[in-house]
């Protein structure tokens, strides 16, 4: 699995025009190939930052999702954004869920 991260610095009269144009392409970037997560997040901190995460199968379809016309409008935010934005691309190779949580809460009852 690849995870796209890509975060904005929020000026308040860019905020709207931010989240809908991420908002618009929601769907269809969803329906591109290999496509298993798009989600929009607003930091709640001193300075906002708007986080755009998407989750993919693989790189390369991370590669073709970066080379469609879509990404064109992501391009777009990241030009919006009042600051520098930061871009991140992770390559996950493994993940874990409750299977973890269960296992470390139940070795934490065996040593007290």
């Amino acid at each position: 699995m690849v995870i796209g991260t890509f975060s904005m610095p929020l000026s308040p009269d860019r905020r709207a025009d931010l989240l809908e144009m991420l908002q618009s392409i929601q769907e269809p970037v969803l329906a591109q190939p290999g496509c298993k997560g798009f989600h929009i997040y607003e930091e709640q901190c001193s300075e906002p930052v708007l986080v755009l995460i998407e989750r993919w199968d693989s790189m390369a379809a991370l590669e073709d999702h970066i080379r469609s016309k879509l990404f064109r409008l992501i391009l777009n935010a990241l030009d919006l954004s009042c600051g520098q934005p930061d871009v991140c691309v992770e390559h996950v190779c493994a993940n874990e869920g409750m299977e973890l949580i269960q296992r470390l809460r139940s070795q934490l009852h065996i040593a007290q």
